[in-house]
């Protein structure tokens, strides 16, 4: 159901989005000449063009990238206040918004593959959508809606969204096969020796030890695939989660830098909007996410995992 169909904005930002007229006639189901006919239905509405189109390709005018904008998050919540209208009659619907970080898949603790089993296992009509960025861009959307529920290593905690602390994600320093230290004894290993070495980091969460001596890394990256990647050249020593490090070691590709002070924690929360109109749908997805938790037993030497908490204000 779409009480507040707008055919026009839908078709536009849907074009948008696919890149060109070719493309979003697939998605809309429709030709590329109705297409054409809706997207010059809306300019004849706004007053003005909204994308160049032709054998130059398709490209988006500076009131178009405005008018793109906008409309997009007007579709949002018109989506938003369907859902919320249906779940007068109990039904789970509408879309459901989530934003996470970089390589959380073989993070084993967090169980995000368990609690998405339980959510889709309940009769419902939703639709989702996840998105994988940066803590800093995930409260950037949370905040203006983009986004219902967002999962990753906050940490500052903002006004207006509510934090449910769920577990700790143990980082280690490591090196490649290829890397001068993989080969020196442990006995050998510390800081002073490691700060010899270029380090990467990730830009949203930089782990660099005052122990190393160094202001800032040489390189950064913004994502946990970059990250290995760069490790991986030889060139570079830098910290990656135990878990996501876990099968490059296995094949004998990197080596954990076992000192102590070289060893981190990032604490995962889940956090959401305290102002929340699409509940439902982000109630049950939040109790699957922290139902799913692994908490481990402080004897284990895997990372230990926090009961989760309720929702902590900034």
């Amino acid at each position: 159901m779409n009480l507040l169909r707008n055919p026009l904005l839908e078709t536009f930002v849907t074009v948008v989005e696919c890149g060109g007229f070719s493309d979003a006639q697939f998605a809309l189901g429709i030709t590329q000449s109705a297409i054409s006919v809706r997207i010059r239905d809306l300019e004849t509405s706004l007053g003005y063009r909204v994308c160049e189109r032709g054998r130059g390709g398709f490209r988006l005018t500076g009131r178009g990238e405005i008018a793109y904008q906008k409309a997009r998050d007007i579709l949002r919540r018109t989506r938003d206040f369907d859902a919320e209208l249906l779940e007068l009659r109990d039904s789970v619907t509408g879309e459901l918004r989530i934003g996470m970080v970089d390589a959380v898949g073989s993070f084993p603790q967090l169980n995000l593959t368990a609690a998405f089993q339980r959510f889709l296992a309940r009769p419902n009509d939703v639709r989702l959508e996840i998105v994988v960025a940066s803590p800093t861009d995930l409260t950037q959307q949370l905040i203006t809606g983009q986004l219902h529920v967002a999962i990753a290593p906050f940490r500052n905690m903002i006004n207006g969204l509510s934090y449910t602390e769920l577990c700790s994600e143990e980082h280690r320093l490591y090196c490649s096969d290829q890397h001068p230290l993989f080969h020196v004894p442990e006995r050998e290993l510390n800081s002073d020796v490691i700060s010899q070495y270029e380090m990467c980091q990730r830009t949203y969460d930089m782990l660099v030890s005052p122990d190393l001596g160094q202001s800032k890394p040489n390189a950064v990256v913004a994502n946990m695939e970059a990250m290995a990647m760069l490790i991986e050249t030889g060139k570079y020593v830098g910290p990656l989660p135990t878990h996501f490090a876990a099968s490059w070691v296995g094949r004998g590709k990197l080596r954990e830098l076992a000192v102590a002070e070289m060893r981190w924690h990032s604490t995962f929360y889940l956090v959401r909007r305290q102002a929340q109109t699409h509940k439902r749908a982000v109630e049950l997805f939040v109790e699957d996410v922290i139902r799913s938790v692994i908490v481990l037993q402080p004897s284990t030497n895997t990372t230990d995992c926090a009961e989760p908490r309720k929702p902590l204000e900034p």
